[in-house]
């Protein structure tokens, strides 16, 4: 009882465990795993322990190309969104990846080189200088919001992937627009504070 209360500190200490030694614990602990492939780029994984109990994990998996990714499109639209704002090819990987996407050879993290390939397959070959920040005479954008509120932009479009931002993309511009009033920023003091738990704009 004592080692499983301390197992989860000591487990990847080698001076402690071996690998020799986490496998054979692994193999008291489970009964059996059972692995379907739902979709290319992951591996629904189902660890029956010793005892009955279940965990189902969705393990993702490295690709051979862009297509095999399951979320491509809201990655596209991600980018074209980013780009458009002027935002770097290496600030839209690191954003993508906080957003939890990835590289079709990389389970992990989202590489600049994909985000180059995405943005010169969609034909956005040039993009505004990020020193320019887009100016919209009644409007606030998501990189705006993003400097007044002190957060990062994936912070914005994970809470509008979700459905907690509910808002509308204008369709002439291609952007999120957000009214710039001071009531805009109070509302997401208190959403981000937890008071509110969803906007609409």
């Amino acid at each position: 009882m004592a080692i499983g209360q301390k197992l989860p500190h000591i487990w990847n200490q080698e001076e402690v465990l071996s690998t020799a030694q986490k496998k054979a614990l692994l193999r008291c602990l489970i009964d059996k795993v059972v692995i379907h492939r739902t979709v290319p780029d992951q591996v629904q994984t189902r660890i029956i322990w010793r005892g009955g109990a279940t965990t189902t994990l969705q393990v993702p998996v490295t690709v051979g190309a862009l297509t095999d990714l399951s979320d491509l499109a809201e990655m596209e639209q991600i980018i074209i969104d980013l780009s458009r704002e002027g935002q770097s090819d290496e600030d839209i990987a690191a954003h993508l990846t906080q957003l939890g996407y990835r590289s079709p050879r990389n389970p992990k993290t989202v590489l600049p080189s994909t985000v180059q390939t995405i943005r010169l397959q969609l034909r956005i070959f040039k993009r505004p200088n990020k020193s320019q920040s887009r100016l919209i005479p009644g409007y606030l954008t998501i990189p705006q919001l993003a400097k007044a509120l002190d957060l990062p932009l994936y912070w914005f479009y994970d809470r509008i992937r979700k459905g907690f931002i509910q808002i509308e993309k204008n369709e002439e511009m291609g952007l999120y627009l957000f009214p710039d009033h001071p009531d805009t920023l109070e509302q997401f003091q208190l959403f981000k504070s937890g008071v509110y738990k969803k906007l609409r704009f």
